[in-house]
């Protein structure tokens, strides 16, 4: 019996759309809901050994805020102003919340290795997909460049250090 035949309907997955729209690539659009999951949980794991063995801090990383001033995804520049109120902030303690102006858009616990230069981000929601950048830090200048991990390697962004979160 061919599935068109088939006397039960068989369910699709569904497939969520994930994460701040700087940061969305094609991989964040297609991907299911159960990926997702199991993703989250084994990036959480990775997340904590991490945390445990090697647990030093960057103040490079999180004095001030971050704000995007492009991005490349998909193929694509982004127009210039395109992501303009758009920022990511580190804190000293491990944590992140990222946004547009006064909106906070999601949040999470980050480790960021200053050996591999490797950022792992980790949303608190669980149906957002983890993520895991390579980073390139000139003292206000950062060039985020998505790894393959988390399927994040279609996408750059380059932001820059800002004293406080940007506002309408």
């Amino acid at each position: 019996m061919s599935c068109k035949e088939a006397k039960e309907p068989i369910a699709a997955e569904t497939k969520n759309v994930v994460q701040d729209t700087v940061m969305q690539t094609s991989g964040k659009k297609t991907m299911g809901s159960s990926q997702i999951a199991q993703l989250h949980k084994q990036a959480t794991a990775i997340l904590t050994y991490r945390l445990e063995n090697k647990p030093e801090k960057h103040a490079i990383i999180d004095v001030g805020v971050w704000e995007y001033e492009a991005a490349f995804r998909e193929g694509a520049m982004s127009k210039p102003g395109e992501f303009a109120g758009h920022w990511i902030d580190f804190s000293e303690n491990g944590t992140y919340e990222m946004g547009v102006y006064n909106e906070i858009t999601g949040s999470g616990r980050y480790h960021y290795d200053n050996d591999t230069h490797l950022l792992l981000l980790v949303n608190n929601d669980e149906k957002v997909k983890p993520e895991e950048f390579e980073l390139k830090l000139m003292q206000s200048v950062m060039i985020m460049m998505g790894k393959s991990t988390y399927q994040d390697n279609g996408f750059q962004a380059k932001l820059l250090k800002s004293e406080k979160r940007p506002t309408r």
